[in-house]
């Protein structure tokens, strides 16, 4: 074929046969011609037919297009100009290559490119084949445009790369044990995996009220060549707040970024096309805000973003779930740890029986959890369902609400137990009631709490004594006692000589070192029931109760300054100090706290006035008292020897037999000038002076002498009751005196119970009730005397075990006139039916009394209206006659005149 034939050509008029022939040949060859014209033109591939030289002899309508370029525009062009401009240089090296190689069909050439007229780019693939002809080689170029392709196959890649990402950060979601593991793991996945340039998660800060995100991201993964943060700042402001707030993804292409800051164009620099900000809800709550950064031209995509915010769900739904675990692991551990009882019911079935208790519960009561569950929790009350706030409870489990209640329970070992129950309703997760929860922790712990801190709120830091506070209080207690039992009290205002000087001329190091020593000294000058207080400085004041009178105020202020006096070595420093007291009494001094403190102080500045080491009485006739009140101590000290001391006995009667039970020995002295004397004249004189040890052991050994004298007599001997000191119980071996004292005696210990009063039970509880079981392991009963009067804790005084409970004569005295009085009658009387307890009422003098105290369940009675304390001879008379109470058309309607008088001396 050659080049220049054209179809179009005219045939001649005439022609001889072998020009016909030729004729024929050359229409024959132009058909074919248009049939390969016409397949070159249908052909989806653009074709070239290209000299050697390498311009275009012939390019079909698919290479036009193909190319951008007008029909017909292409022919005598160079090949090279449809290849990219970076690569033409090599191009023409290229097809003299080509060219030089040898010639055995077509070639296949892949992974190139064309160039469009506009100067586009397009991925291609290129078929070359030759054909020679007379006036060269023509190369057959059929050009493939693969960008179709090559997208599907990118689609293709990045699909199954977001499958295989999703599916190794599903697999980091289960496998993370940890928020912080779980959001770096997803993180450095996007970053390796993904391919993108930078990946963090900036959570909401969960100390904030409102959705703030926190000043750091949880977990940031930066390619080397994004440091710095000025563009991450920028980030933030720009998408990643906006997001949070708008609740939906935000992208951002750096290519229009528009009216973006500064921020977008530096990462644009930086290679950076794209960037994403995917807000985290669970269950919608804010939890925070994952970002990203590509360098893809692409950016993100329809199918990136929805293969992110599948992924930004499952990261969310995974921190979400994480934290709740985790919540549910810190309140299992809080539960499990907590010093509190919890205990789970069900609320569905019928007593509610108990599902789960944590070990609180079991510190607390003593069962284990295997004991208990599916029992109802009624076994903690072990019977006792009289209890008001039980009432309040089973209503409030009725009306499925909460409530609080306080219980009286009972621990496993019996011991009693009284709780603060607080019940919630649970609701299952279909919204119905389930469950209660019932937490409870023992009263007594939480006010030993409440204590301590009073302690630290009322007490001097330096000294430890009660400060002005706690001084104020102790005044209003002690007045109030003092009213009620019309007794008196003593305040001392106490300051130290010349304490300004000890502190210039020392430092104030050595003054707090000699504040502290003379508080000490202070407060080992009194007994355990007054009171030593800092005011501040140098200024301590004293509240001595109950004093029986002048001269035993005076007794212990010489004891004060005598006891300061001693000399005192600070650090090698040998001082000599001493201090001035003034003392008011109660009530002639004045009835309130402020006038009896303010008139202490005027003495103690007259007694400064006098010179160092001196007191002064508000009142200067006080002071001729003093002598008086020395000389009765000296007489005491020598009254056992002379045999002044002697024993009465007042009968204690039983409230249902009328028969007597019991007998109290009371102690006398009989003065040989002054004749009897009162014990309330002289008791506190030998606790003070010590004479109280002998002559507590002279009235052990005395009573059991004397049981044993009338059991000899053929007299059949109640319990005989002796009153036990607080100076007895500083001796380890008072059960042992005991013990020798009934052996010598040949009694066993059931014939003797002690006495001891309530405030003595809690010098030191633990000593004491170390000793008290040791003298009930002798067989001594034990009875508690003046029970309420008091100011002590009742937790304390039920860790002693006592048989009897005496009501103090100042309730007895008042019961039928004042509410107060017969209320706390009536609530000891209830206390000790609960603890299975005796009840002695003291001071009963008319029957009204007896007749009410009997109605309310008391006991037994002691006191003037059947007997008072008698001497051996005349109470031996009452056991021989037997004498005892008839209740049988007993009157309440006597007069007062004659229920005053004993039943003795009416001859009953």
């Amino acid at each position: 074929m050659k080049a220049d034939v054209s179809p179009g050509s005219p045939a001649p008029l005439a022609e001889p046969p072998e020009a016909a022939e030729g004729t024929r040949s050359l229409v024959a060859l132009a058909a074919a011609e248009a049939r390969y014209r016409g397949v070159l033109e249908a052909a989806a591939d653009a074709i070239f037919l290209v000299d050697a030289a390498g311009s275009i002899l012939l390019a079909n309508s698919s290479a036009e297009r193909m190319f951008g370029y007008r029909p017909g525009s292409l022919s005598g062009l160079c090949i090279d100009l449809l290849v990219p401009e970076s690569k033409r240089a090599a191009h023409g090296e290229h097809r003299a290559h080509f060219d030089a190689q040898p010639r055995h069909g077509s070639r296949r050439l892949t992974h190139l490119a064309g160039q469009r007229r506009d100067g586009s780019v397009f991925p291609a693939e290129i078929s070359l084949s030759y054909i020679i002809e007379a006036s060269g080689t023509i190369v057959t170029c059929a050009v493939r445009d693969v960008s179709e392709r090559d997208r599907q196959a990118l689609a293709l890649r990045r699909l199954n790369a977001s499958l295989r990402l999703i599916h190794d950060c599903n697999a980091a979601l289960v496998r993370a044990g940890s928020e912080s593991e779980m959001i770096a793991g997803i993180v450095d996945r996007l970053h390796r995996q993904g391919g993108y340039s930078a990946v963090w998660v900036e959570l909401v800060d969960r100390s904030s009220s409102d959705a703030r995100l926190a000043a750091e991201p949880a977990a940031l993964v930066v390619a080397s060549s994004l440091d710095g943060d000025l563009w991450r700042r920028g980030f933030r402001e720009q998408l990643t707040l906006p997001a949070l707030e708008q609740a939906q993804a935000l992208t951002c292409l750096f290519g229009s970024a528009g009216g973006l800051a500064d921020w977008s164009g530096d990462l644009a620099d930086r290679g950076q096309r794209a960037a994403i900000a995917l807000p985290l809800f669970g269950r919608g709550v804010a939890i925070g805000v994952l970002n990203l950064l590509t360098p893809e031209p692409q950016g993100f995509d329809e199918a990136a973003c929805e293969v992110l915010e599948d992924l930004a769900d499952d990261l969310a739904y995974g921190i979400f779930a994480q934290r709740a675990e985790a919540g549910m692991r810190l309140l299992k551990r809080a539960v499990e740890a907590s010093a509190n009882g919890v205990m789970i019911t069900d609320a569905l079935k019928h007593d509610h029986p108990i599902t789960y208790v944590n070990p609180g519960f079991e510190a607390i009561t003593g069962y284990g959890a295997g004991a208990v569950l599916g029992n109802s929790g009624r076994f903690l009350l072990a019977g006792d369902h009289d209890q008001l706030a039980l009432n309040e409870l089973s209503q409030a489990l009725r009306e499925r609400r909460a409530t609080q209640v306080t219980l009286r329970c009972l621990r496993k070992d019996g011991s009693p137990l009284w709780v603060e129950l607080n019940v919630s309703p649970v609701g299952s997760a279909d919204g119905t009631l389930g469950h209660f929860v019932s937490v409870f922790h023992d009263i007594s712990e939480r006010r030993r709490y409440e204590e301590e801190l009073e302690h630290q709120a009322n007490h001097d830091s330096l000294t430890g004594l009660p400060n002005r506070n706690l001084l104020r209080d102790r005044q209003q207690q002690a007045i109030a006692y003092a009213e009620r039992h019309d007794s008196s009290l003593a305040l001392l205002a106490v300051d130290i000589d010349q304490f300004k000087r000890v502190n210039n001329s020392h430092g104030h190091g050595y003054g707090d070192q000699l504040l502290r020593i003379v508080a000490e000294r202070l407060a080992d000058s009194v007994r355990d029931g007054d009171t030593v207080a800092r005011l501040g400085g140098d200024e301590f004041v004293m509240i001595l109760a109950d004093p029986l009178g002048e001269e035993e105020v005076a007794r212990v202020i010489a004891r004060i300054l005598e006891k300061v006096a001693q000399p005192i070595d600070l650090d090698g420093h040998a001082l000599a100090i001493s201090c001035s007291i003034g003392a008011s009494l109660f009530p002639r001094d004045g009835r309130d706290p402020e006038t009896l403190l303010k008139n202490a102080d005027a003495a103690m500045h007259r007694a400064k006035a006098r010179g160092r080491g001196s007191f002064h009485f508000y009142q200067a006739e006080m002071n001729e008292r003093v002598a008086g009140q020395l000389a009765m101590e000296a007489d005491l000290g020598r009254a056992l020897e002379r045999g002044e001391l002697e024993l009465h006995y007042q009968p204690q009667v039983d409230l249902l037999s009328g028969k007597i039970v019991g007998a109290e020995a009371l102690l006398r002295w009989r003065h040989p000038a002054r004749g009897m004397i009162a014990p309330k004249d002289f008791i506190t004189l030998a606790e003070d002076s010590g004479l109280i040890v002998p002559i507590g052991q002279w009235v052990i050994e005395t009573a059991c002498q004397q049981v044993r004298a009338w059991r000899d007599a053929g007299l059949a001997t109640p319990r005989l009751a002796i009153n036990l000191s607080a100076r007895q119980f500083q001796s380890d071996d008072l059960a042992e005196q005991l013990a020798a004292a009934l052996a010598r005696a040949g009694l066993d210990g059931g014939a003797l119970e002690v006495e001891l009063t309530e405030s003595l039970a809690l010098q030191d509880i633990g000593r004491v009730t170390a000793i008290l079981q040791k003298i009930r392991q002798a067989g001594v009963t034990m009875a508690m005397d003046d029970f309420g009067t008091g100011f002590s804790s009742l937790a304390h005084l039920l860790r002693i075990t006592v048989d009897r409970i005496k009501i103090d004569r100042c309730f007895v005295r008042d019961i039928l006139s004042d509410r107060t009085a017969a209320a706390v009658a009536l609530a000891v009387i209830a206390m000790a039916k609960s603890l299975g307890v005796k009840v002695i009422a003291e001071g009963v003098e008319t029957e009204a009394q007896l007749a009410f105290l009997r109605e309310r369940g008391c006991d037994e009675l002691q006191g003037f209206y059947f007997s008072g304390p008698l001497p051996s001879e005349e109470f031996e008379v009452l056991l021989r006659e037997a004498r005892g109470l008839s209740f049988a058309g007993s009157s309440e309607a006597e007069d007062e005149d004659d229920g005053a008088r004993t039943l003795l001396q009416r001859g009953v």
